[in-house]
């Protein structure tokens, strides 16, 4: 869920990176080139320039799938301070970029990786200090190393705070607030991320709309508070019976709810919708505004095999759809919308249908 979030954080500190590598990097080889500072007469930091600027074309989408790049970045950084401080002298103390270098990849790679290069860096400054022409003496090697490792703790734990509060903001922009679900605004971005997906990997895709039956009167009867209970009951059954990893639950509003999956076939896709229908008969709620005498639910659903041409808004209106024909049809019950017969799908569905 916050996952994303997360990673869109990342790969924006990526981009903004890669700018600023770009815009340091190529006026300062150019002056170290006018000034031949370096053996290499700036070529070493141009190279770097040139492969961010390769860098910055090939993630400039802005998306998470940028990420894929960023362990080559901070590798290409590593090495370009690695020369650096290995080249340093009495007169350019270049060493130091080395001792930064945490606060390039702390930000943008996984956690899990952050503790090897971490590592890494350490050996190979240590490596450099060495074998560089002019050595340090082991008191300054220790220095280096300590101050290196010091700013790599402080680094990665302002980015791991940093993250947990994404997180939580995240959580508060996706999640509803009294069933603890994905709420509508949610829906609309993971569904049409879910189509491109499926397009992609050829599975096929169900979206279910389902609907309390008799909710006002329940509400009447009983009062609102009462009725926010059996909204977050339901909610809990529908989280328990949706748990595989593509399932998921969102509040679409009032006591409708939406409930996406993939991989599942027609048939398939009724048996989930019966399943979560059910799942609400199960919690045994009285409603005496019902003919059921119980707590029951409509459903609609629609499988898509082939999402070539399918839209987020024509999924959303053809399981509503179902929906409203399954209600029209005595409620309880779960309707397919490729079942629907074309000249009454085509139909618009009448505004004021009674909950």
């Amino acid at each position: 869920m916050t996952r994303y979030s997360v990673q869109r954080f990342r790969a924006a500190v990526l981009h903004m990176y890669l700018r600023i590598a770009v815009i340091i990097t190529l006026p300062l080889s150019g002056l170290y080139y006018l000034l031949a500072i370096t053996p290499s007469k700036g070529l070493a930091a141009f190279v770097f320039a040139l492969f961010a600027l390769w860098l910055k074309w090939r993630t400039r989408h802005e998306s998470e799938e940028s990420l894929s790049y960023a362990n080559w970045f901070v590798l290409a950084i590593m090495c370009l301070m690695l020369y650096a401080a290995y080249i340093s002298n009495g007169i350019l103390h270049q060493e130091v970029w080395m001792v930064i270098f945490p606060i390039t990849f702390a930000p943008i790679v996984a956690a899990r990786e952050r503790a090897i290069w971490v590592v890494v860096g350490a050996v190979s400054l240590v490596s450099v200090l060495v074998l560089r022409p002019e050595p340090f003496t082991v008191i300054t090697i220790f220095v280096f190393v300590i101050v290196y490792l010091t700013l790599s703790f402080i680094t990665m734990m302002l980015v791991r705070h940093n993250e947990q509060n994404i997180q939580r903001l995240a959580r508060l922009t996706i999640i509803d607030p009294l069933t603890s679900v994905y709420n509508r605004g949610y829906l609309n971005e993971v569904l049409a991320s879910e189509i491109n997906r499926c397009k992609r990997s050829e599975q096929p895709l169900t979206i279910i709309m389902l609907d309390i039956d008799y909710f006002k009167t329940l509400n009447d009867e009983y009062g609102h508070l009462y009725g926010d209970s059996v909204l977050e009951q339901v909610a809990a059954a529908l989280k328990h019976a949706a748990q595989r990893a593509g399932d998921f639950v969102f509040r679409y509003g009032g006591e409708e709810f939406c409930i996406l999956t993939s991989g599942l076939n027609r048939a398939e896709a009724w048996h989930f919708a019966e399943k979560l229908r059910l799942g609400i008969s199960a919690i045994n709620i009285e409603n005496p505004g019902s003919p059921h005498r119980h707590l029951t639910a409509s459903a609609g659903f629609w499988c898509v095999a082939e999402l070539s041409e399918i839209s987020p808004s024509g999924m959303l209106l053809n399981a509503d759809n179902a929906l409203y024909r399954a209600k029209a049809a005595g409620r309880d019950t779960v309707v397919d919308f490729a079942s629907i017969p074309a000249m009454e799908s085509e139909s618009v569905r009448p505004q004021g249908v009674p909950a």
